[in-house]
C-alpha cells in the first residue's frame, strides 16, 4: 500500500503557502552561516538537509493518517447504511 499512498500524496497534496516563515528561516540559517567555519557551515548544511527531509516525512505521513481515517470512516458509514437497510427489510 505504501506505492499508492504516495502517489495519492503526489497527485493530491498540496502544500499550504509559509512563504514568510520559509523566508524568515532561510535569512537566520545565513545569519548563522556568516559566523561558522568552513567544517561548521557543512554540518549546518547537513541539518538543514535533515530537517527538510524530516518535514518532507511527516507531510506525507500526516496525508496517510488522514487516508486511513477517511477510509475507516467511510467504512463505518457503510456497515451503518447496510445495518438500516437490514432493519428496514425486516419491517415490511
Amino acid at each position: 500500500m505504501g506505492y499508492y499512498m504516495s502517489e495519492l500524496y503526489r497527485r493530491y497534496f498540496r502544500a499550504t503557502d509559509f512563504s514568510e516563515l520559509e523566508e524568515e528561516i532561510e535569512n537566520t540559517r545565513q545569519e548563522v552561516r556568516d559566523c561558522l567555519d568552513q567544517a561548521q557551515r557543512r554540518e549546518l548544511m547537513r541539518l538543514v538537509d535533515a530537517q527538510d527531509q524530516l518535514k518532507a516525512n511527516l507531510a506525507q505521513a500526516s496525508f496517510e493518517a488522514g487516508f486511513r481515517l477517511a477510509m475507516g470512516l467511510l467504512q463505518e458509514v457503510e456497515v451503518e447504511r447496510i445495518r438500516l437497510e437490514l432493519k428496514e427489510e425486516g419491517q415490511t
